[in-house]
């Protein structure tokens, strides 16, 4: 026969095993969806920057094509978008390539005059066409944003893109 002692000390022993096996399983779950809910986090980050850095390009693009260049160039846009603490920075670099006359005042011209020489190359246009008469522009966009998760530290994540559009 059984005590009823022994059967109390058994259903105690028992309790406090399946406790702290609820434990151990609660605290995986846990960090499993912690660990998801960062991840989830740093996917919209990235998504929301992606976005932001293709529409101020098409913006930058919008910008350098109603300006008038004969006075100056747009070279470098900045701006902020969100609020203060979760917001997302926004640095532009314009540069342009092409024909120096029609890129007379812009500072940052990647050829050395600005022109090509077509009389050395197979090519099928003339110099009083095609290339020699366009302008194009280079886009380089940065998105720079700090981790929602990570507020207390300095280090931020930035986002490049670069892209290239003829005028």
């Amino acid at each position: 026969m059984i005590k009823v002692k022994s059967k109390r000390a058994f259903s105690m022993i028992t309790a406090i095993f399946v406790i702290v096996i609820m434990a151990t399983v609660t605290s995986l779950v846990m960090n499993v969806t912690d660990k998801t809910v960062k991840a989830t986090t740093m996917q919209y980050q990235k998504e929301q920057a992606q976005l932001l850095a293709r529409s101020y390009t098409e913006l930058a693009i919008l910008y350098a094509i109603h300006k008038d260049r004969s006075s100056s160039c747009i070279e470098t846009i900045t701006d902020h978008f969100g609020d203060a603490t979760n917001g997302y920075d926004v640095r532009m670099n314009i540069s342009y390539i092409g024909n120096s006359t029609l890129l007379a005042n812009c500072n940052n011209n990647i050829e050395s005059d600005g022109t090509i020489n077509l009389s050395n190359t197979n090519a099928t246009w003339t110099t009083t066409g095609g290339f020699n008469d366009t302008i194009s522009m280079v886009v380089d966009t940065y998105i720079t944003y700090k981790d929602f998760d990570d507020l207390t530290t300095d280090r931020n994540i930035t986002f490049y893109r670069r892209t290239l559009q003829k005028l």
